[in-house]
């Protein structure tokens, strides 16, 4: 009979068990390492909404010109509602949106945490640049909106009145548009130097065509609704001249080629 050759196994390197058990070895303790990290977060998280250490217990508001009555009403506000609530669980957009509808003079709110049991408050207040006059008076800032009077009005008592518009319809199309043309030209005289120390008492606004403003002094200065940049410039020269004695002049109308004086 013939003999049976036995066939021989390739003999494993030791130098690839090496790798191979190598790569098994750094795969474990990847794995190890990210089920503990994971566990740990876990840990983390439960221990930053469960503490009593973060439950809310203050809220601080800040804002240029906001009396120390309304920022404490806000701040009472905000307290009574989630007072000892962790102060990750609290939702800061909707406290944000809340003060921004609560509160007609806030252009900005940003709320923020202050670790560990804090908020901050920081708001943008809208900043009064007229007063309508229309029964009585009612602040305005650089965007047409209508401002609570609140406690800040002895700050009201050196802004120019817009004369002739009536605040119930200030939404309507020919009152909005008559408002915004009072404040732009308001906006251009602020930046007409030469006009600045004259100082604007009132914007009259009846009728657009028409549109006027009024010096400190007295004088009425009749611009229109259009040119402003163009018919301020005019104006100015026409009071840079020694010849033009302000103090016998009821008007001055800037809407022509040809400046008219009106005298008294």
């Amino acid at each position: 009979m013939r003999r049976l050759k036995r066939i021989k196994r390739p003999k494993t390197s030791r130098a690839g068990a090496g790798i191979k058990d190598f790569i098994v070895s750094k795969a474990t303790t990847v794995v190890v390492v990210f089920v503990f990290l994971i566990f740990a977060a876990i840990l983390f998280k439960a221990f930053l909404h469960e503490s009593g250490y973060f439950k809310l217990r203050a809220v601080d508001v800040k804002a240029s010109f906001l009396d120390a009555r309304a920022a404490s009403s806000i701040s009472n506000r905000i307290l009574n509602t989630y007072r000892s609530r962790n102060i990750f669980s609290v939702n800061l957009k909707h406290i944000a949106q809340y003060i921004q509808n609560s509160y007609g003079d806030v252009r900005d709110v940003a709320v923020r945490m202050s670790f560990p049991d804090k908020l901050i408050v920081s708001l943008k207040l809208r900043r009064p640049v007229a007063l309508v006059k229309s029964g009585k008076y009612y602040p305005v800032d650089e965007d047409g909106v209508v401002l609570p009077v609140g406690s800040r009005v002895n700050a009201l008592d050196d802004l120019p009145i817009i004369n002739g518009l009536d605040i119930r319809t200030v939404n309507a199309r020919h009152t909005n548009r008559n408002l915004k043309l009072a404040l732009k030209l308001l906006e251009e005289i602020r930046l007409t130097r030469s006009l600045s120390s004259l100082g604007v008492t009132a914007i009259n606004v009846y009728d657009p065509r028409n549109m006027s403003f009024n010096l400190k002094n007295g004088v009425e200065i009749r611009v229109g609704e259009e040119k402003f940049r163009e018919r301020l410039d005019l104006l100015s020269k026409a009071l840079r001249d020694p010849r033009l004695a302000m103090d016998n002049i009821t008007y001055i109308d800037v809407r022509f080629k040809d400046i008219i004086v009106g005298p008294k």
